[in-house]
């Protein structure tokens, strides 16, 4: 009887591995292979939607070349709280407290000195806005050699679509091009995203520091708020678009897309206007001075209007040819081969500025002098030596100085105690 029991309870379980087992081994290959479908559709919204982790990287390079020292201490911040305590050190080195600590003490600085600048004579605030402006410059240098690149490559690790998901798509009838695939390999090669990334960023903060230049040059404390109320605008929309991420990362592509494009078209305006603003400010903050021997190699300035095609504040230099005829020698870009245009040698004079000398042409000695080149600020007290060399005409003030010159002497004769003096006789006699 024993034995009969074991041996059917013995076949009861043989039957029932039997029946087991097929279901037991579906189940295990349903959990190691997804489905096709669903790889199908992975990479369908792949495909028509941009990654999430695309979107935050770009709006992370934007945003820094908007403002790179607010915008590198602001991520750093806000990567460093929102990071377990135990992972950050691992953080890179712009999210640790002493980078983005820094940051924000030297944008504490900026906000008192524009707070305290309002109430200050323009003699006094110009000279902090110049000292910005080359912090942004160094900000800048910073973040394109040790920000972006880190971004980039972050953006090049993405997860790269798996090979059952072209088997999905083959197996629905979704035709894949080759394009995709060769889209997908540039994306994730660093040596592609590192170099795109840096250009992008140089396009977007050249157009952005080309509104520093106007804060800088700008003698009205109006203008100077409404340029900076137009970078914190774009700032704003950067990061609201990129605070929509999560949701949808459309908005905030096709807002940086539409940043990069603005500044790809104004490239050539807000490059030379950022040459114009850093040579001028350079000269400025360092008072520096020029002598007699440095006009034997000419004099550097900049195009004041546009002359036979070449743009306005083109850089370079007024010089001397073989036949003793004064041209302007420039070279676009700063790197492209040099080449020269004529100026006109009847007519022209030295303009003293209260700034900066400048040369101008009059058709007649009773027209009113236009103004050809603006000189750099180091040519002052050598506008005689200038005049003397390139055959000028004569050495006037310009409009500027001739209202500054005649607003001195007024408030001289009347703050003076002699002619009180003076006065109060004569109305006694």
């Amino acid at each position: 009887m024993n034995a009969s029991f074991f041996k059917s309870a013995s076949l009861a379980i043989v039957l029932g591995l039997s029946l087991v087992s097929p279901a037991l081994a579906q189940e295990t290959a349903e959990a190691a292979a997804p489905p096709a479908k669903a790889a199908a559709e992975k990479l369908r919204t792949d495909l028509l939607v941009p990654g999430v982790t695309l979107a935050e990287g770009v709006s992370e390079i934007t945003g820094v070349a908007i403002s790179p020292l607010l915008g590198m201490s602001a991520l750093g911040a806000w990567k460093y709280y929102h990071t377990e305590e135990k992972l950050r050190d691992r953080l890179p080195w712009y999210c640790h407290p002493y980078a983005w600590g820094t940051g924000l003490a030297l944008i504490g600085l900026c906000l008192l000195k524009d707070f305290l600048g309002a109430a200050a004579p323009a003699l006094v605030k110009k000279p902090l806005d110049f000292a910005e402006l080359f912090e942004d410059k160094l900000s800048a240098l910073v973040a394109s050699a040790a920000f972006v690149p880190l971004v980039a490559l972050a953006m090049s690790h993405l997860e790269r679509i798996p090979s059952q998901a072209s088997d999905g798509v083959a197996a629905s009838g979704l035709a894949v091009m080759p394009m995709a695939s060769a889209l997908d390999a540039s994306l994730h090669s660093p040596w592609i995203t590192i170099p795109l990334a840096i250009f992008a960023f140089g396009v977007v903060w050249l157009s952005s520091h080309a509104i520093n230049v106007l804060i800088a040059l700008s003698p009205f404390g109006i203008v100077d708020a409404g340029l900076k109320l137009i970078k914190l605008a774009l700032l704003t929309l950067v990061t609201g678009t990129a605070a929509l991420i999560p949701t949808t990362p459309v908005p905030a592509l096709i807002v940086c897309g539409s940043l990069f494009l603005l500044g790809l078209l104004l490239a050539g305006w807000s490059f030379r206007l950022s040459i114009f603003g850093t040579l001028m400010g350079r000269d400025f903050l360092l008072n520096k001075r020029a002598q007699g021997e440095d006009l034997d190699t000419g004099v550097q300035g900049f195009l004041a209007r546009r002359t036979t095609g070449v743009p306005v504040r083109t850089f370079g230099r007024m010089q001397l040819d073989e036949t003793g005829a004064a041209h302007f020698s420039y070279r676009p870009w700063l790197l492209l081969p040099r080449r020269r245009i004529a100026l006109v040698g009847a007519g022209m004079v030295v303009c003293r500025g209260l700034l900066h000398p400048s040369v101008a042409h009059r058709t007649t000695g009773e027209t009113r002098p236009r103004s050809s080149l603006i000189l750099l600020p180091r040519y002052r007290r050598l506008e005689e030596s200038i005049a003397v060399r390139f055959g000028c005409q004569e050495v006037m003030d310009s409009t500027l100085m001739r209202g500054f010159k005649a607003m001195r002497m007024w408030l001289t004769t009347t703050l003076t105690p002699s002619r009180w003096y003076r006065v109060e006789r004569i109305e006694t006699a």
